[in-house]
């Protein structure tokens, strides 16, 4: 009896290292950047690879999806390249310089989510190419609604962030249905942390094409942030089933079940996020070792994401601790 205590005792020190441990270096690597691409009309391109290079190294590729947007997840401090490389499609390769600060005004670690779009133009020889990608979604604008939406991308291209916002507003006051103009402002608000602003926007934005992945995957962020979450489950639900192959949405949609006590459901959508990025996001593996740790009491296997977690972020700051913490997990383990 006095054995089973110790080890309890044990077990919630290890836990409460584990979730302290969050704040701190797990920030580190859980930045992001994210964005659209756009031809030279300023009309989404699906299908296109975009390439993201570190100072040393390629870090991953991704194709853009049927909105145009790319992701990458899981990043630390640093510079980085956002190339984008569409192949057959007549337009120029592009790419783009971007860092990630990821510090606070105090000096703390914090998690940094850039937004970038990249504009494509043609190339001198485009007009022997077909053009492949198609737009996904159209609408006939009314002029004045239209005049205000390229106003405002041109502000948020040139960081004049309230301008850009208050002509995306004055493009959804002249056309309230205009759907480009409420997912750019949906995105915008995110960023800003603005969530319940964002979460409306977005709705308003599926009621007007409920196949836009970003408008579920955005609302179900912005639900997950104010803990709204059957919402966000619900919202994660569609965005999945639009985008099987989204490692975020799989991920957001395991950590809003696990939330909610799913811890089935959870570890499904989490362990399929894992698939599908090859085991090289770190936030994966850092909320599986979570939910095992934590939730399930399955110490093995939260050390194993805990060493999945550093193979995927070996530069964190604190990795020794990460090492005790699983050590201490695979004795738990044992006397278990």
């Amino acid at each position: 009896m006095k054995r089973y205590k110790l080890v309890n005792i044990s077990i919630l020190s290890s836990l409460f290292l584990l979730f302290s441990l969050t704040n701190s270096f797990g920030q580190q690597n859980r930045s992001t950047i994210s964005g659209f691409v756009f031809d030279d009309a300023r009309r989404p391109i699906s299908q296109v690879i975009v390439e993201l290079k570190g100072e040393f190294s390629t870090l991953g590729r991704v194709k853009t999806d049927g909105s145009g947007r790319f992701y990458f997840g899981g990043l630390a401090q640093g510079r980085y390249t956002v190339r984008v490389m569409p192949l057959g499609t007549g337009l120029s390769e592009q790419s783009e310089e971007i860092e990630i600060a990821g510090m606070g005004v105090r000096g703390q670690l914090l998690a940094e989510n850039v937004q970038k779009d990249v504009y494509l133009k043609p190339r001198r020889t485009a007009a022997t190419v077909p053009f492949q990608n198609a737009v996904v979604f159209a609408q006939e604008v009314p002029r004045e609604a239209e005049d205000y939406y390229k106003k405002a991308i041109e502000d948020l291209d040139s960081q004049r962030t309230l301008a850009g916002i208050e002509n995306l507003e004055k493009a959804v006051a002249s056309f309230p249905q205009y759907f480009m103009a409420l997912q750019r402002l949906g995105l915008v608000r995110l960023t800003q942390n603005r969530f319940n602003e964002a979460a409306d926007i977005f709705t308003r934005a599926a009621a007007v094409n409920d196949r836009c992945f970003d408008c579920w995957y955005g609302l179900s962020f912005a639900k997950y942030s104010v803990r709204n979450l059957p919402e966000s489950v619900t919202a994660s639900e569609k965005a999945v089933a639009l985008k099987q192959d989204s490692v975020e949405a799989n991920l957001l949609l395991g950590m809003s079940y696990r939330l909610t006590r799913d811890f089935v459901k959870a570890e499904k959508s989490m362990r399929r996020a894992a698939k599908m990025s090859g085991g090289d996001n770190s936030d994966v593996h850092w909320n599986l070792a979570l939910l095992y740790g934590k939730d399930m009491e399955r110490f093995s296997d939260a050390a194993n994401e805990l060493e999945l977690y550093l193979k995927a972020a070996p530069d964190v700051p604190n990795k020794n601790e990460i090492n005790k913490l699983i050590k201490q997990f695979k004795n738990k383990s044992d006397v278990k």
